[in-house]
């Protein structure tokens, strides 16, 4: 019989000094039964970027680079002809997210962005919830999502980094959104308090034209706080620490228009590992990667939409 074993994917990591990859996209390729740790490029190691993608073992890379870097490097990926899982947000902009798209499309390697909520299986029954239309016609929506980050060098304080709390953290809020509204708002005002030259907090008021709204709010200078409610005519939903999803996160509540609340439960899970092993089967072909890059597409837009308007109300400087 032939050999049906598919070899790992061996990933090497573009940023081998960010946080997130140390504590959480590492070690999940390191547990994943489909992919393998390759090199591990940093800024001032012995493993410089250039060479993880001149690496001939590494089949893709793990993009945790500051945000203005994504584009160069996902580009030189594509060019090495390497598979790519980019940290999130892909790109500072829509127009670097559709040239990312463009360049690996024109060299045959996916491009997937390291956004790991919706691989969680509370996060996926919350998304199927406000596909389903159980609750009703939508309402409105609240979304926050805030951390206090000390000042320093990290590029998030760095407005020519890419930093700034709607870049850090307003994919999060969006997300759900969209996905219960099925698509982009048709008008967006937004607030943004700035210190330095970044936009510390955001404040966003979202209207589509069903005559649904929604607040969020993103920021890395207030008290932590994630929380999603979607308001419909049928039922509300709410969850707590809806972005970051741990193994016991395993609950959401409903609460229909009659007054009663259910209480939902899912198993826990670790999202880093599963986007792992679905990154893996996608560069394998045995799975379609499951966000497509229109969303990715969809959301920088948004964020474009956001600084846009925030910037002409006078919000920054």
């Amino acid at each position: 019989m032939p050999d049906t074993a598919v070899r790992p994917v061996t990933i090497g990591v573009l940023g081998g000094r960010s946080w997130i990859a140390n504590e959480a996209v590492i070690p999940a390729i390191r547990a994943s039964a489909g992919a393998a740790l390759g090199s591990i490029g940093s800024r001032s190691g012995s493993i410089s970027y250039a060479d993880v993608l001149a690496d001939p073992l590494v089949d893709a890379v793990y993009i945790a680079l500051p945000n203005d870097m994504h584009l160069e490097w996902v580009l030189a990926a594509a060019a090495a002809g390497k598979h790519v899982l980019c940290e999130k947000p892909m790109g500072v902009s829509q127009a670097e997210v559709r040239s990312m798209i463009e360049a690996c499309d024109a060299a045959g390697v996916l491009l997937a962005e390291a956004f790991m909520t919706p691989f969680h299986p509370r996060s996926a029954a919350i998304d199927a919830c406000l596909r389903s239309g159980e609750l009703g016609e939508i309402r409105h929506m609240d979304a926050a999502f805030t951390f206090c980050l000390a000042p320093g060098d990290n590029y998030r304080w760095l407005g020519e980094r890419g930093g700034g709390a709607l870049l850090d953290v307003g994919i999060y809020c969006l997300s759900p959104l969209l996905t219960a509204m099925g698509g982009p708002p048709s008008n967006v005002a937004a607030r943004a308090t700035v210190t330095g030259t970044v936009d510390a907090t955001t404040a966003v008021w979202l209207e589509w034209p069903t005559g649904a709204t929604a607040s969020v709010v993103t920021s890395i200078e207030l008290a932590e706080r994630q929380s999603l409610l979607v308001c419909g005519t049928s039922a509300s939903l709410t969850v707590d620490r809806p972005f970051t999803p741990g193994e016991k996160d395993t609950s959401f509540s409903i609460t229909h228009s009659d007054g009663r609340v259910e209480r939902r439960t899912t198993a826990g899970g670790n999202s880093y590992l599963a986007m792992i092993e679905a990154f893996a089967a996608a560069v394998h072909g045995q799975a379609k990667w499951p966000r497509p890059l229109s969303e990715s597409v969809i959301m920088a837009e948004l964020c474009d939409r956001i600084r846009e308007v925030a910037s002409a109300t006078g919000a920054t400087p």
